[in-house]
């Protein structure tokens, strides 16, 4: 294990430029803090098949920050979002530290990896970040979370139409769905999520491909809300 401080490339730096977070540099700085610790935890937990420094900065922070080039208006709306399936914290915890303006519930079923997110949140200070220890559509039974949530989102955990189907009690009113995807991924996804909730009025949406650095794969979003709603999140 190293927990030597990893050089940031150009490249990397001017992406995390680009998303236009309010104080970059203690992002980084949080960032490398939450790499080294998630690369020791990983060695007990195997919390992450991801290990080496450039897949993190790239396929974990970048990939992650994405969301805010495509929805500008989670960096600076106060919203309160969900993150399905969250695993070592991804993307809630990367998001939590670039938005402080968001109230962010971590959610995921395994005590292992939830408790790590929370070990997690407390070294980067994160007022803003809770954890759930529930599955999706244990939470969704409960009535205190029913609509309570602006956004729900998810990144390598599930079809669409599960989260969609686990998850719908949770949505507010005006709330949005933003789910992270692959290309192949939203080629299936979006029609199957037309069929199932056309019905009931909720328009689908996906975004530009965007590429990661360094041909790290080739991303999109797929967005979806009430038709009455639209361009209303914030």
């Amino acid at each position: 294990m190293t927990t030597d401080k990893y050089q940031l490339t150009e490249e990397i730096r001017n992406l995390i430029a680009s998303f236009g977070i309010g104080d970059e540099a203690s992002f980084t700085s949080d960032m490398e803090k939450f790499r080294i610790f998630l690369s020791e935890e990983n060695e007990k937990y195997n919390l992450t098949r991801l290990t080496s420094p450039a897949d993190f900065w790239i396929k974990h922070v970048i990939d992650s920050l994405y969301i805010l080039k495509y929805f500008p208006e989670i960096k600076t709306a106060s919203l309160k979002v969900a993150d399905i399936g969250s695993g070592a914290g991804l993307p809630a915890i990367i998001i939590a530290k670039a938005c402080p303006n968001l109230r962010l519930a971590a959610v995921d079923s395994s005590a292992k990896k939830s408790d790590f997110i929370v070990r997690a949140a407390g070294l980067l200070s994160l007022k803003n970040l809770s954890v759930v220890n529930l599955r999706a559509n244990d939470m969704a039974k409960k009535k205190e979370w029913w609509r309570h949530f602006d956004i729900i989102t998810a990144r390598a955990v599930s079809t669409g139409c599960e989260i969609f189907r686990e998850t719908r009690n949770m949505l507010g009113p005006k709330g949005r769905y933003v789910l992270y995807k692959t290309p192949r991924q939203a080629e299936t996804e979006l029609c199957e999520l037309r069929n199932l909730t056309g019905k009931e009025g909720y328009m689908w949406d996906c975004t530009e491909t965007f590429n990661l650095p360094e041909n790290m794969g080739a991303r999109v979003f797929i967005s979806g809300m009430r038709q009455e709603n639209l361009h209303k999140i914030a």
